[in-house]
């Protein structure tokens, strides 16, 4: 069973975690004993963990952290936070990362007992976990950092070296690839099996032929992306691959989108995570049936919208040719009472009336006559008079309006994902309206206003919740959210507070707030303006037309805690008039760098104090993990 990664496994890890982390900013460090977790915060809130000397990895999951943080822990959150990750890399092949931001240098170091150095950006050490000597190499505060011996590296060298190198090696073939390669056992034994190499043989005895498929596999997977797997036994996870193996071929085996998600399972407990992505699949399969129903309902209202038009028009077009129609049906009638239908069909046939013209079909099994007039076909009961048809088709209308209108107070209201069953104690269910998934306030003219927090988002609630009454709201920034102006109260036109507060909301959301800009430009529009064209990526749309724009909007953000039963809180969050129209209990924060942990501390503190007796019980169970995902891009400063 795997119990530490390899050099292999970290240079597949490093190129995903150089995606995942490069232009995140380190937003708090914690420590318990050998294992660390750097939270970090790019577009979404991660933890980089580090457990020395055996693994890292990304995960979701806050770590514990000890009671009293280590003097070493406090040294790296004095130079580190805030702080924007520039550069991740491996060290040659060796088991050694890199993290680079500006000024400092973070060095994990995943061999022998492991360790974690901070240096300076000359690599002058500051900080270490553990202060270690060797005899030409010593690991203390005010040295500068030197790198272990590195391993043989296969992915930097040209055939022709390649080859020089392993005719210089008297080993054996697998020990050379798990020593010298530093890939160890399970990787050595895999590639002389893959290759079809006798593991035995001496490594400077190989052909050219097997010197070149092991120089290939090399530079093969220098180009290549990870395919991983964790491979189980009797349902426990005993190994874990950036790639198939035929080591494995007869175990079972679970496929992952990457390698981190893979460390993580196997690390983390494969259990674990196959049941999170049974709740996430099942949370996917959820939506996509919302979304089908909507959809259906959608299709729905616009064929009961045209058939109520059909109806109406098939009407007043009676009534507007109603001489014309009173012929034709007068005409039928009187002929069924003296000639069989085959007769009638014929004399209407041969007759060059303006009437006999109308008529496009005739079937006297179910009483009815088609006629063509303006361009339009009106089928008739001829066993009715005209007014009593008109009658029909506007009774019909009616209906059609009806049940439009039913439909269209149902539509946006999505069903609630079910709770989690969890062994607790049981508590009173919150009800949880369908916009608390995306960021959401009520205005001062109380409106709900909503924003997505990722592109997903804003292409759902773009597509999905926008109707012709309401106003969409976006800052001219890449990455920055739309927000929706829900105008359910159908107000002719929307109230100037509402949109003033709207743009304040954008604008906190948006990346001014990151790049912690005074004031900000935003403009409003109607949905009609938006229009998703082909090529745009997820949560992007092309604006046509005149934009309305509001200028110097501030970003900041109030935070507040509204009384919504008796002994019962509830945080709410929105632009500053907007919170202050449902609560009296707020703070405001506007951009800056301190931490969303600090951050959150200091503005349940400060909402606590302000709060009467009997709203501290609950408002005391509010979670600061529900307060930090309130706080722009994780960092802010307090006003008041």
């Amino acid at each position: 069973m795997k119990e530490s990664i390899t050099s292999l496994d970290l240079m597949f890890l490093t190129r995903e975690l150089k995606e995942k982390l490069v232009e995140g900013k380190i937003q708090g460090v914690k420590q318990m004993d050998k294992t660390f977790a750097f939270e970090i915060y790019k577009q979404e809130r991660l933890f980089l963990k580090l457990i020395l000397p055996k693994m890292i990895y990304v995960t979701k999951t806050s770590q514990q952290s000890s009671p009293q943080p280590s003097s070493f822990c406090m040294q790296l959150r004095k130079h580190l936070l805030g702080k924007t990750i520039s550069d991740v890399r491996q060290h040659e092949f060796d088991r050694i990362i890199e993290i680079e931001t500006d000024g400092y240098k973070i060095i994990f170091e995943l061999f022998s007992t492991g360790n974690l150095i901070l240096t300076d950006s000359s690599g002058l050490i500051i900080g270490i976990l553990e202060q270690q000597e060797w005899k030409d190499r010593i690991l203390k505060v005010k040295s500068i950092y030197k790198h272990p011996p590195s391993n043989i590296n296969p992915f930097k060298h040209d055939f022709f070296e390649f080859q020089k190198i392993l005719q210089k090696i008297d080993k054996e073939t697998v020990k050379t690839l798990a020593v010298d390669f530093g890939l160890g056992g399970t990787y050595a034994e895999e590639f002389c099996k893959k290759l079809e190499i006798d593991k035995n043989k001496k490594i400077n005895q190989l052909t050219q032929q097997e010197t070149d498929k092991l120089f290939r596999m090399f530079e093969q997977m220098k180009s290549s992306g990870a395919k991983p797997f964790v491979f189980t036994e009797e349902k426990k996870a005993v190994d874990v691959s950036p790639f198939d193996m035929l080591t494995y071929a007869n175990n079972e085996k679970v496929e992952f989108n990457s390698f981190l998600e893979a460390i993580e399972a196997y690390f983390e407990g494969l259990e674990k995570v196959l049941k999170e992505r049974k709740e996430t699949e099942s949370e996917a399969k959820e939506e996509r049936r919302v979304e089908n129903i909507h959809e259906k309902q959608l299709l729905r209202l616009k064929l009961l919208q045209e058939e109520e038009q059909k109806s109406r028009k098939a009407g007043q077009l009676l009534y507007s040719h109603y001489q014309i129609f009173e012929e034709i049906l007068n005409g039928i009638n009187k002929l069924k009472e003296e000639k069989d239908w085959n007769e009638i069909k014929e004399i209407i046939k041969s007759q060059d009336t303006e009437e006999s013209k109308m008529i496009k079909e005739l079937r006297p099994e179910d009483a009815r006559v088609v006629a063509v007039i303006d361009n339009t076909e009106v089928e008739l009961d001829f066993r009715k008079s005209v007014e009593e048809n008109a009658s029909s088709f506007f009774e019909d209308a009616k209906r059609m309006k009806n049940k439009a209108e039913g439909l269209q107070k149902v539509l946006g209201q999505i069903p609630e994902k079910p709770e989690v069953k969890e062994k607790v104690e049981p508590k009173k269910k919150v009800s949880k309206k369908w916009f608390e998934r995306y960021r959401w306030f009520v205005s001062s003219n109380g409106l709900v206003c909503i924003a997505g927090k990722n592109a997903r988002n804003n292409e759902t609630i773009v597509k999905r919740y926008t109707r012709p009454q309401d106003f969409v709201m976006h800052v001219d920034i890449h990455g920055s959210p739309f927000v929706i102006i829900r105008n359910d109260q159908k107000f002719e036109v929307i109230p100037a507070e509402t949109i003033y507060e709207a743009a304040e909301f954008a604008a906190a959301y948006s990346k001014a707030w990151d790049q912690k800009v005074a004031s900000i430009s935003v403009y409003y529009i109607k949905p009609e303006q938006v229009v998703k064209e082909p090529g745009l990526p997820l949560g992007s749309f092309m604006i046509h037309g005149e934009r309305k724009w509001l200028e110097k909007i501030k970003p900041r953000l109030s935070i507040g805690i509204k009384q919504e039963e008796v002994y019962n809180s509830k945080l709410i969050s929105g632009p500053v008039t907007a919170v202050k129209k449902q609560t009296p209990y707020l703070v405001t924060i506007v951009p800056g760098e301190r931490t969303s942990e600090d951050l959150a501390k200091e503005i349940k503190n400060q909402l606590l104090m302000k709060i009467p007796f009997e709203m501290k019980k609950s408002s005391e169970e509010i979670d600061l993990e529900e307060i930090k995902k309130l706080i722009p891009y994780g960092k802010g400063e307090l006003v008041r």
